[in-house]
């Protein structure tokens, strides 16, 4: 038995990460800049959350395939390879008009971008000291 897109998606889904260490090798070791970029990602993250919940409410797959691409790219370049994956994940599902694999996706998505906030608010507090 073939398996769905959504199931293979999500069995490659790890617990929310963050290389933070990568990214500061990246960002030159320049606390302020990461100070702006989480501050950025905080607000966006959000913003695009919602954005795509719309999107899946109104079955708009193509505004949320766009949200999607949009989280994928702010995800890798804050080195959050997972939350990543499932954003790309979810961009190939909505693409697809695959209306049960986006939601599900749109959901782990979501999840673990609740597992990732909290530590960019703890490393946001650090890097106001």
């Amino acid at each position: 038995m073939r398996k769905q897109p959504a199931e293979t998606a999500l069995e490659q889904l790890r617990p929310p990460d963050w290389d933070l260490k990568e990214l500061m090798e990246r960002l030159d070791g320049d606390k302020e800049f990461l100070r702006e970029l989480l501050v950025m990602f905080r607000e966006d993250v959000r913003m695009n959350l919602e954005k795509s919940r719309k999107a899946m409410g109104d079955c708009d797959f193509e505004s949320l395939t766009r949200t999607a691409h949009t989280m994928k790219g702010m995800l890798k370049n804050l080195s959050m390879g997972a939350a990543a994956n499932t954003a790309a994940a979810l961009e190939k599902s909505s693409r697809e008009n695959l209306q049960p694999e986006s939601k599900e996706l749109l959901e782990a998505l979501t999840k673990e971008l609740e597992g990732i906030l909290p530590e960019v608010e703890v490393h946001l507090a650090e890097v106001k000291q």
